[in-house]
């Protein structure tokens, strides 16, 4: 073990002395081109190093600050990473201030282009946000790009660091140095190295590297940003203090969240109960009716204003008669609304499943961005902060993740909360449908007219129902004209309406509804004596996996829902069905019980001239492995394959 730590500690003295790197960062004075491995030959860029380096650090002011330096070195090989790589964007944080800002462009024949203070400016992003943005000189074919930002700040005590990419990474350095009364621990996910510290005099240090790390693409059906290679790092030890007490553990994050949404004064307490009346709560109800009450009430009735004065916004008795609070402040009211009530709650935590999977073992604070409610009473969820939605639909994003949560305890007089890791299912297939009704018929000319309902149930309905209720009542018929499809253009549309479009609907699993008469000509093709109806139409285009590449990521569902088409044709008078038999179609994905979890079934019977079509498609499963990959790619493909079907009509 010695030599281990003698073997480390040599290594990263060496990173962090040589004489030939400026700042300890990797920055070479006199850089050279580097030769990339003929694997990635054929890659549009290649990312030479990428270094995160974390330094804490007491300062002149007996402060501890923390330094965080990225360096990249980046090789574009064609015209495509000369166009990705040519200009680069410097972010600025708020409370942060930029130490260095360093870039330059190695041609292929090893001459250096700085660039230079007054060539970077200062501009506002897209997303509102202050930025640094600067072309880079002389980029073309082989050339590198190098960039190193530090900035410094007041300490963070978690985060993460990502290293996989778009582009392969030849070499990716995590590096953390701290005083040695600070113990900070590594984890490394999908692949990327988990490593000890190592104390050298009065520093400790994390070491961390890794090689050739493959390019990551988007994939359909994935969270590829939750399967890149990372090192996530938290503060575990205060030595000097305690060194076998760990610290910012699960139960000291609980501890804080009860102190700050449950901990009321009497005046805020009056307040809030003086609320629930108004609301029309008067101790009857049901729990799930308490529940129902409450959020409709404060997600329509009080706004969420950043710019508050935070003292204020987190204040119950000003919040109500403001009608404004932060989302502290809205989280606070919603748990002293559930306990006036008699609602047993516990409000939680939990991490964006799209960008990372909660780690029970390793508590990074940093990564809980979704606030939400669990109410024992129904074992269901709500999410407070998310206005559009309702319960029990939170958001998807937290679907099939864990979260930590406040789990109330009680001895005597005095109310605690202690850490309880819950999982997050997602809600029942049958819940969230989105369905399609469509009979038709045709006229003497046989074009065929359509009347077509579209149905949303829960979080089918999500952001449509949003849409129904927001846009301007001439914008209606266009957003019916891009739901339903098969009108084509707007003047193919006879009549329209639209049904359902409450919030409260969610409560009452009442669908949204879209409902259309449309002339469809175009479903209608001539062949000599016989009609071409392509009836796989009237279910609209539908996703597809008909690509053949090797899938690197398991799929991942949003959430789980059913699709079901039941679709009435009239066949007209002296016309029969020739090929009825293409409508039949069946593919299945069983799990490892042999339950089927995912399927498309199509099937019709004929009754007169009474041609009846029903489709049923489900996925009640939401992640699936690699090796599952071409089964759900089946399920998927079956229903874009009946998207193209279409039978013959013949005379008898």
């Amino acid at each position: 073990m010695r030599n281990t730590a003698l073997i480390v500690a040599g290594i990263i003295c060496t990173y962090l002395s040589s004489s030939a790197q400026d700042l300890s960062t990797g920055w070479q004075i006199n850089p050279v081109i580097h030769q990339v491995p003929a694997e990635f030959a054929k890659e549009s860029a290649v990312i030479i190093e990428l270094n995160s380096i974390l330094k804490y650090e007491d300062g002149d002011d007996n402060q501890l600050w923390m330094y965080r330096t990225s360096h990249r070195i980046i090789k574009v090989l064609d015209e495509k990473g000369v166009e990705n790589f040519n200009k680069m964007t410097v972010p600025l944080y708020t409370g942060e201030s930029t130490q260095t800002i360093k870039a330059r462009t190695i041609l292929p024949d090893g001459k250096v282009k700085d660039i230079t203070p007054d060539k970077m400016k200062e501009m506002k992003g897209e997303n509102g946000g202050t930025e640094i943005v600067f072309a880079m000189e002389g980029v073309e074919k082989n050339a590198e790009v190098e960039m190193l930002v530090t900035y410094k700040k007041q300490p963070v005590f978690f985060g993460k660091e990502t290293f996989q990419y778009l582009v392969p990474v030849l070499k990716a350095t995590f590096a953390l140095s701290s005083p040695a009364r600070l113990k900070f621990e590594e984890k490394g996910y999908n692949g990327y190295p988990s490593v000890s510290d190592t104390l050298i005099d009065n520093t400790r240090y994390l070491f961390a590297n890794k090689d050739n790390i493959p390019a990551l693409a988007k994939e359909e059906y994935s969270f590829e940003d939750a399967s890149r290679m990372k090192a996530e790092y938290k503060l575990s030890y205060l030595p000097e203090k305690n060194a076998q007490v760990r610290t910012f553990t699960w139960q000291e994050l609980v501890e804080k969240l009860y102190s700050n949404t449950y901990k009321i004064s009497d005046k805020e307490q009056k307040a809030v109960e003086n609320y629930v009346k108004s609301i029309g709560l008067k101790g009857g109800e049901s729990e799930e009716e308490k529940i129902q009450k409450i959020e409709n009430a404060i997600k329509s009735g009080i706004s969420i204003n950043k710019e508050l004065d935070p003292e204020k916004a987190n204040r119950l008795d000003y919040v109500i008669s403001n009608k404004a609070s932060s989302e502290n402040g809205i989280v606070k009211l919603f748990a002293a609304c559930f306990t006036s009530a008699g609602v047993k709650n516990e409000f939680g935590m939990t991490s964006n499943h799209n960008d990372n999977t909660f780690d029970v073992t390793f508590e990074n604070w940093n990564e809980l961005d979704d606030y939400l409610f669990y109410f024992p009473g129904t074992k269901k969820f709500l999410s407070p902060i998310d206005i559009y939605y309702r319960y029990p639909f939170t958001s998807t994003e937290v679907l099939g993740n864990k979260g930590v949560f406040c789990k109330m305890t009680t001895l005597g007089d005095v109310t605690s909360a202690i850490s309880d890791i819950r999982s997050i299912p997602p809600r029942p297939v049958s819940e969230s449908r989105s369905d399609i009704r469509a009979s038709v018929t045709f006229d003497q000319e046989m074009d065929p007219t359509a009347d077509v309902t579209y149905s949303f149930t829960g979080y089918c309905a999500m952001g449509v129902r949003e849409l129904a209720l927001l846009l301007p009542k001439d914008k209606l018929k266009d957003l019916v004209n891009n739901i339903i499809t098969l009108a084509g253009k707007p003047e193919n549309m006879v009549k329209y309406s639209i049904a359902g479009e409450a919030f409260e609907n969610y409560y009452l699993g009442k669908p949204l509804e879209f409902n259309a008469t449309i002339k469809a000509s175009q479903l209608v093709e001539k062949a000599g004596p016989k009609y071409i109806f392509r009836v796989g139409d009237l279910i609209g285009r539908q996703s597809e996996l008909y690509q053949n590449s090797e899938r690197k990521l398991p799929v991942d569902m949003p959430y789980s829902h059913s699709l079901n088409r039941l679709l009435a044709i009239t066949i007209p008078e002296g016309y029969t069905v020739a090929n009825p038999e293409v409508i039949k179609m069946k593919t299945e994905f069983k799990d490892e019980t042999g339950t089927v979890t995912t399927a498309f079934t199509s099937d019709y019977k004929l009754e007169g001239n009474v041609l009846t079509v029903n489709i049923t498609e489900f996925y009640s499963q939401l992640h699936f492995a690699v090796s599952d990959y071409e089964a759900f790619r089946k399920v998927i493909n079956a229903a874009a394959d009946f998207n193209k079907v279409s039978i013959v009509l013949a005379k008898k």
